[in-house]
């Protein structure tokens, strides 16, 4: 199964044709696989600062709604989760390559639910202990 991050979310609410596009084929792809697509609750709080900062609110908000009537489910942050989180956060720290706190926490979302992470940015998750990234 895989979970959309933020980027993807947000590139299906972009009028940007070609990242649109990008995003699409790659969901008709993970279908094309039978996987689910998911998100986590903390990449639709990213996403709705980004509604908040627009030009067409309700655009923006019609458009998630769209988007989300098509998802499988959205994972919320378990405490699995929140150990998952604990256990990448130390590594990455061990490691010195410390990462921004909402991408470790969507990362241990998708690992404690046993989803790979799509993203258009794998490197916000690099070096992330058993996470699985697809990018487009």
């Amino acid at each position: 199964m895989a979970c959309l991050d933020t980027t993807v979310l947000i590139d299906l609410l972009r009028s940007n044709p070609e990242w649109r596009s990008r995003a699409l084929e790659k969901i008709k792809e993970m279908a094309s696989r039978g996987e689910a697509n998911v998100t986590t609750r903390l990449n639709l709080a990213e996403v709705y600062v980004g509604i908040e900062l627009s030009l067409d609110r309700e655009r923006d908000e019609a458009c998630l709604r769209g988007v989300l009537d098509h998802l499988d489910a959205v994972l919320e942050f378990a405490d699995s989760a929140a150990q998952v989180y604990g256990e990448t956060t130390a590594h990455l720290r061990r490691i010195g390559r410390p990462a921004g706190n909402m991408d470790v926490l969507i990362a241990a979302t998708a690992i404690a639910a046993g989803h790979s992470l799509v993203t258009r940015n794998p490197s916000h998750f690099a070096d992330m202990p058993h996470l699985r990234v697809e990018t487009y």
